[in-house]
């Protein structure tokens, strides 16, 4: 990075000299510039609007509502907007300078050092960063009314430190506000780095204020640790153990209970349980921080001056856009270059031949039951190897093949229960594992479609299905998240990513990681909700065992599912025939009601209904009372749940 007086082409911003570029993002490039005949102002961070992002709908209604939010904000945590010109080409913002360097560098630096900031310095930072959010969430716009902003992109790299220890947050980019009409509205997607996202923006749930308050927990986890919070072998992982708030790390920190406490309660799962704002957070805070703040930014300041000193400057050359088709096929190429194309043969136990497959097509294969164990797969050319002794093909197959629910020890095992699916049999099923809580595989079967659903405490935790149909890939093409080429591309290089098809479109840029991680949500979700829909075939549960660790798990509540099972039966037709004759028979409660039940975790409306049912009600009626507007069927969906449970009956 050059202090001189070199310039790129462009010279000047508005009224600016640009001294030097100092980085390129994916919106923006930023230089370092002062007043134009002015040598001795103020040396000011110029940020101009990447040209081909104002090209685009919304790119310049972004990069303007960051000028305007940071108009209404003054604080000495946060970096001061000083001037925009948006109405000049190209527009641009003239920010405070803050000569030192990041808090993302700063902790790169000490964990190649071998360091920590120690619990002091690091609630220091921290009580300053939330000072500097509180400014932010609590800013108001002209007129008094309040903006409601939330920051969405809290990390360690727009957390700035000068050389004399202050903190400051920055980079407005992708901030949301509460806007009047008439006002552009930002995408309610996922933004920032994906180790900060909250558990809500992960799942694409509505978010607020608490989401940063999540992500300045993160930053206050990984100065104490002096390591990520949340990692992973691939982005899909980091993303999984954040929707899970998987902070294991933490556990094992020595750190004073109170203080452990309140950051975990920071880094939960639901955002009620987190402080309600990033004042909250740090009020609480207040009391362990016990040494004098000018010595904390004293010390602050030695570490950045070191630290800023030790670093190479960033590159100036530009970064391409990432999730580009064309950027992916430059990512495809350099990944597989070194890559000869791979063919495979696979030997049957009845000694026929197949082949030869691409890897691809191997995987589809097994996953869709179509090899076992005992079948012997080889690279062309090579010598036969049972697959069973082949973990990386094993993965693939379906999962009951890899528990102790072999073909063998299925034949000699009984199911704990076996429920019939005609009729909407698995609304049973499932609520019956809900109700004991039971941990278990329910392994249902209608001719030949086979699915796995995994129950961990009687929720769904997993689903695997032998229809190609069902296959992630397939799914995204269906959908239109990916191209059939594409997919194909990605299925040519699967070897290379251990045969997991997310991680490959992950690493390719082909879908963005928070938006795969929802849409196998979705796909998994479906092969579930399917089964509801079943007119025959049996469930048949194994107590006791455990989906694979390394398959994506769900974070469903088995209630929502089958109402939602028994919703999707309604609007399809299927229980027309059963309900038709009866709307005006009338149902009541089973004399006696299984303890299960009536010690068990059931639905609130469901016990109401219960209550209700002692005395004989016409089933319309009571379809009408307990369903609540605008959902015109709850009520009806509560009967029959309770039908299929056994807890009401028809009187005769």
């Amino acid at each position: 990075m050059s202090g001189g007086e070199t310039s790129p082409p462009e010279g000047r911003l508005g009224d600016f000299v640009v001294l030097d570029r100092i980085a390129v993002g994916g919106m923006a490039e930023v230089f370092r510039g002062r007043r134009a005949g002015d040598p001795e102002s103020p040396v000011v961070v110029l940020k101009r609007l990447l040209p081909h992002v104002a090209e685009e709908e919304g790119g310049l209604a972004m990069f303007a509502e960051e000028a305007r939010l940071g108009a209404f904000i003054e604080h000495p945590n946060v970096v001061r907007l000083l001037e925009s010109g948006l109405h000049l080409e190209p527009p641009f913002l003239a920010l405070e300078h803050v000569p030192g360097c990041d808090l993302l560098r700063l902790m790169r630096w000490l964990r190649r050092e071998g360091r920590t900031l120690g619990v002091s310095l690091a609630l220091h930072v921290t009580a300053a960063l939330l000072r500097g959010l509180e400014a932010v969430h609590d800013a108001h716009d002209e007129t008094g009314q309040r903006l409601h902003i939330v920051h969405r992109d809290v990390r360690p790299s727009n957390v700035l430190l000068s050389v004399d220890g202050a903190v400051k947050r920055g980079d407005f980019g992708i901030a949301k506000a509460e806007l009047r009409a008439g006002r552009p509205r930002h995408s309610g997607g996922a933004k920032g780095k994906l180790g900060y996202l909250a558990p809500e923006q992960v799942t694409g749930e509505h978010y607020d204020q608490r989401a940063d308050v999540f992500a300045a927990a993160v930053i206050l986890a990984e100065l104490l640790l002096g390591a990520p919070l949340f990692a992973g072998g691939s982005e899909l992982a980091i993303l999984l153990a954040i929707r899970d708030a998987n902070v294991r790390p933490l556990v094992d920190l020595p750190l004073e209970p109170g203080l452990k406490d309140l950051l975990l309660a920071a880094l939960a799962k639901h955002p009620t349980q987190r402080p309600a704002s990033a004042g909250a957070f740090l009020s609480a805070l207040a009391p362990f921080q016990r040494e004098p703040a000018p010595a904390l930014r004293l010390e602050l300041a030695g570490l950045v001056q070191t630290a800023s000193g030790a670093e190479r400057p960033p590159s100036s050359l530009p970064a391409a856009p990432a999730g580009s088709t064309d950027d992916a096929l430059r990512r495809f190429r350099a990944t597989t270059q070194k890559v000869p194309a791979q063919r495979y043969v696979v030997v049957t136990t009845d000694r026929r031949t197949l082949g030869p497959w691409t890897f691809a097509q191997l995987v589809e294969a097994l996953t869709t039951g179509a090899l076992g164990l005992e079948d012997q797969v080889a690279l062309e050319g090579t010598a036969p190897v049972p697959l069973r002794a082949q973990p990386e093909l094993v993965r693939h197959l379906p999962l009951s093949t890899m528990t102790p629910l072999t073909a063998e020890s299925m034949a000699a095992a009984e199911p704990q229960l076996r429920r019939s699916l005609a009729k909407g049999g698995f609304v049973r099923a499932l609520a019956e594992t809900a109700i004991g809580r039971r941990s278990g595989l329910w392994l249902c079967q209608q001719g030949g479609v086979r699915k796995e659903v995994y129950v961990q405490d009687g929720q769904p935790e997993y689903v695997a299905s032998n229809l190609a149909g069902e296959m992630l890939g397939e799914y995204l093409c269906t959908r239109g998240v990916i191209r059939r080429g594409e997919l194909d591309m990605a299925l040519a290089v699967l070897p290379r990513f251990e045969g997991k098809l997310g991680e490959t479109l992950s690493a390719l840029g082909l879908v963005e990681p928070v938006t795969l991680v929802r849409h196998i949500e979705e796909q998994v979700r479906e092969k579930l909700l399917d089964i509801f829909l079943w007119h025959a075939g049996t469930a048949e549960f194994y107590e006791g065992v455990e989906a694979p660790t390394d398959r994506f798990h769900l974070d469903l509540d088995a209630w929502a599912i089958v109402d939602e099972g028994i919703a999707r039966r309604l609007a399809d037709g299927r229980e027309e025939e059963r309900l038709g004759p009866r709307m005006l028979a009338q149902v009541e409660r089973v004399p006696q009601l299984p303890r299960a039940v009536e010690e068990g975790d059931v639905p609130a409306d469901l016990t109401a209904l219960l209550d209700a049912l002692r005395t004989p009600r016409p089933f319309q009626t009571v379809g009408q009372v307990f369903s609540p507007a605008p959902d015109g069927t709850r009520g009806h969906r509560l009967v029959l749940l309770a039908l299929a449970l056994e807890l009401v009956r028809w009187v005769e």
